[in-house]
């Protein structure tokens, strides 16, 4: 099958899956991006995620993890519609809309490698999968291969779709026909993003330092989280969206009624922070097995939970608060003896 001929085919079988967009980028060097990592990483912006430092070369070889490799498939599936929930309160925890339902690892792999063995099979050629779990520089590649382009708040943006998109991608050593060019910026000179992250976290246009991120430290670090980080989180009790909510493209198209691949669950939007103190691991387990929300372990969630409570100004999370600070786990202690000082001085 010649490489027009199988793009038009894997068009076919990329929509038969559900997924919302897809491009093709035919291999080749990404000096910028590869520059603009390896500066990220030399600021140390990317703090105790060791992991990123990894398999650099990799990440604008895809050769090195695919011998032979031709072609980048970059896919896209959209997770913003269906999201609504519960309303907020003083005492809710807002979660991040990419976590409101199933997790999207295993969602978007699943249907990836349904891709990659069909593709392995049509193309005749090697073909491997990722889902946010390779070394490779995805947003780049999704820019070079049209899918969309990098804005300033560091996230793909597509102009049909905003920002509310999570992406995968095919590694295939098969010639597959490739979009004709890198996809234009379009954020012109907005800086909305910029102006309206609680943190100063995007210190340039597309760079965000992970230690002024509100999602890194309720999602990724391990341990105490510092007390100006605490007060800036307000009601976030999983990651935090302001950059992409703000976005024109999101506001404008983010919403647009899609199929929910994800079964968002609206019971998921905002959670209650007095019932995560209360949970052991079987009850953690029972409400979030199978949701993004895993990723910060209950101790996580425990200790966001007391930072919600606190920044919260209900009293009625005292009983809580106070059980909490006599927890065993000493980090769920700090952050409840925090809370309490917040709510009763």
């Amino acid at each position: 099958m010649g490489p027009a001929k199988l793009r038009a085919a894997l068009e076919e079988q990329v929509a038969a899956c559900g997924l919302d967009a897809f491009a093709v980028a035919a291999v080749q060097p990404l000096p910028r991006d590869q520059a603009a990592f390896d500066d990220w990483l030399a600021r140390g912006f990317h703090r105790t995620m060791a992991y990123m430092e990894k398999y650099r070369d990799a990440r604008n070889d895809p050769a090195r993890l695919l011998p032979g490799c031709r072609s980048v498939v970059m896919l896209a599936l959209n997770y913003g519609p269906g999201t609504g929930g519960e309303a907020a309160g003083a005492e809710r925890g807002q979660v991040a809309r990419y976590a409101r339902g199933r997790d999207y690892h295993k969602v978007l792999g699943k249907k990836l490698k349904q891709l990659a063995a069909w593709l392995q099979e049509a193309g005749g050629n090697p073909v491997r999968s990722f889902v946010d779990t390779g070394p490779v520089l995805e947003r780049a590649w999704a820019e070079r291969a049209g899918l969309g382009w990098i804005g300033k708040n560091a996230n793909l943006i597509r102009r049909d779709l905003g920002s509310w998109i999570l992406l995968g991608e095919l590694l295939s050593a098969a010639e597959i026909e490739p979009d004709p060019a890198p996809h234009d910026d379009f954020c012109g000179s907005c800086t909305a993003c910029i102006a309206d992250c609680p943190t100063g976290a995007i210190v340039a246009p597309g760079v965000v330092d992970s230690g002024l991120c509100i999602a890194y430290w309720n999602i990724e670090h391990r341990g105490s989280i510092p007390e100006p980080m605490r007060e800036a989180m307000g009601d976030r009790i999983f990651g935090c969206d302001d950059c992409q909510s703000v976005c024109p493209w999101t506001r404008k198209f983010g919403e647009l009624p899609r199929s929910d691949l994800l079964s968002a669950r609206r019971d998921l939007a905002f959670l209650d922070p007095v019932e995560i103190l209360a949970m052991d691991r079987e009850q953690f387990l029972a409400r979030f097995a199978g949701t993004p929300l895993m990723r910060a372990r209950l101790d996580g969630m425990k200790r966001n939970a007391c930072i919600v409570l606190g920044n919260s100004g209900n009293k009625d999370a005292i009983p809580a608060l106070t059980r909490a600070s006599s927890d065993a786990d000493p980090m769920i202690r700090e952050h409840a003896v925090w809370a309490l000082r917040r709510l009763t001085t």
